[in-house]
């Protein structure tokens, strides 16, 4: 049950090209993981996630012709290293905000934030199929 999840959001991650943990955490409170814990565990799982989708897209990339300098695939690697150096020091701040707020504030500040990425996506869509 766990790997096929695991897959499931690993490849839904990849494809919506967001963060493994707006999917990883709502289902680990779905099966009763307190949400500190659940928050963790994802960040934790995120790591593998977001190297296996970046391995994913800089090789699939490779084999389209892109000419973006400063690219590997579809990975711009300035972009990379500027967001992934930033998520690094900022981690530990944000893991010490989820454990001053209550579970309950947790779980309406992530919906809110799965709120905003979906109306983003609505919205992207919308956007997308008008423009057709």
């Amino acid at each position: 049950m766990q790997l096929a999840a695991g897959g499931v959001i690993g490849i839904a991650s990849a494809i919506f090209g967001i963060g493994g943990g707006s999917l990883t955490v709502p289902y680990l409170t779905r099966y009763g993981v307190v949400m500190q814990k659940a928050v963790g565990t994802s960040a934790a799982c995120g790591l593998p996630i977001a190297i296996a989708g970046a391995i994913g897209f800089m090789i699939f990339g490779m084999q389209k012709e892109i000419n973006i300098p400063n690219t590997i695939g579809f990975v711009h690697i300035y972009a990379f290293l500027g967001i992934a150096s930033m998520s690094f020091f900022t981690a530990k701040l944000g893991a010490k905000v989820a454990h001053m707020l209550s579970p309950e504030l947790l779980k309406k500040c992530f919906s809110l934030l799965l709120f905003v990425i979906g109306c983003y996506f609505l919205y992207k869509g919308l956007k997308v199929s008008l423009a057709l």
